[in-house]
């Protein structure tokens, strides 16, 4: 017996129809808390309305969204009014506004915002540590088949193929996401031996991000013993894991590039390194000519220097002598009395008559005989 198949898209219209046809659907309000908010580049509103338990893609087209009385955002509480449809392309439900109600704050935002406080008080945003700049080893905690884990193995093996990549696998969105992701950044520290540890996944909405919102993550990249870097969703999504890292990238591909430089950068800042030090070789060799003249005239200097202290010493010491030798004494009009054998005679007590002498006057020698 052949069993008769239906095409999506009659499937897709049946849906379609029972949910515009049901009295309650086709006309209510709905209240919930904004998440994921989009304003689309043709002036639609797309997001998602929530509460603790349960959410509801919603969509409020151009014309409506340009009358309504205020600029919604995400952790705004509304209350909407609308039908609920089915998109066919994509078999989303949505709930297709037409006006909108602001309330106030939702309590998942609320809860968030107070989490954030307490958590910063407490100096879990206090992580400042420097990236690595050449990683050896890179360790990464991601789903293992996303396509984010794709996009930095890609980035990491193009820019240095010599580094280590360690992929640990955890679960990135659901109820046991931020346990996993825990456990890996715990099995990192302890046997990863990484230099740097990305932390992150690919865009999503912010329901699909949530996990990294988790209060057991943020603690756990603030305590990783590694240097971390956040890299969840796209450049405008903020989770508290971003705010507990080391650093916090727009992307998983721009912490990859961060992780890894270049291997021509690398080569690059080598020859840098090998100019400046040449150049810096070449300088001191210039300077060696310069630096002996100097040194050759700092000696000069001192050896003139030194020699004009003997020489006034030497004259000193000369004058001295001088005032104290026989020829001064002789001078003031003394005259040396020696015996015919040149011996000084000090007295005249030992002189005898007929004893030759002879008489030393300043400018002349004379002989005498005692009488």
């Amino acid at each position: 017996m052949k069993v008769k198949a239906y095409k999506v898209s009659k499937i897709a219209e049946y849906i379609k129809d029972l949910l515009e046809d049901d009295m309650l659907l086709c006309s209510l309000w709905v209240e919930g808390e904004i998440s994921g908010f989009v304003r689309h580049g043709s002036g639609h509103l797309f997001f998602t309305l929530k509460d603790e338990e349960a959410a509801l893609r919603c969509v409020i087209f151009k014309n409506e969204a340009d009358e309504l009385p205020f600029a919604p955002k995400n952790g705004d509480l509304v209350r909407i009014y609308g039908r609920v449809s089915l998109y066919k392309k994509s078999g989303d439900m949505r709930l297709i506004g037409e006006f909108l109600h602001l309330s106030g704050e939702g309590n998942i935002y609320q809860s968030l915002e107070k989490l954030k406080e307490k958590l910063l008080a407490e100096g879990v945003f206090a992580n400042q540590r420097p990236i690595p700049r050449f990683a050896r080893k890179i360790a990464i905690v991601t789903s293992p088949t996303g396509a984010a884990v794709a996009d930095m193995l890609k980035i990491i093996r193009t820019r240095n193929p010599m580094a280590g990549v360690l992929i640990i696998p955890a679960l990135v969105q659901g109820d046991r996401a931020p346990q996993e992701i825990v456990e890996a950044i715990k099995l990192a520290n302890a046997q990863s031996g990484a230099d740097v540890l990305i932390v992150g996944r690919g865009g999503g909405s912010a329901e699909d991000l949530w996990a990294f919102n988790s209060e057991i993550v943020a603690r756990a990249v603030y305590s990783s013993k590694i240097p971390t870097i956040s890299a969840v969703g796209h450049e405008t999504d903020f989770t508290l894991c971003d705010f507990a890292a080391d650093l916090r990238c727009a992307t998983p591909t721009q912490a990859a590039e961060v992780a890894t430089p270049h291997l021509g950068t690398m080569a690059g800042l080598l020859q840098d390194g090998v100019d400046r030090l040449g150049s810096a070789l070449v300088k001191k060799i210039d300077r060696l000519p310069m630096r002996l003249q100097m040194r050759t005239n700092a000696l000069h200097g001192a050896f003139l220097r030194r020699l004009e202290g003997a020489k006034h010493n030497l004259t000193a010491k000369g004058d001295i002598l001088e005032k104290v030798s026989p020829m001064a004494v002789l001078r003031r009009g003394f005259v040396l009395v020696e015996s015919y054998d040149e011996a000084v005679i000090k007295n005249g007590a030992g002189l005898t008559p007929g004893q030759r002498i002879t008489l030393q006057f300043q400018d002349i020698k004379r002989e005498a005989e005692i009488l």
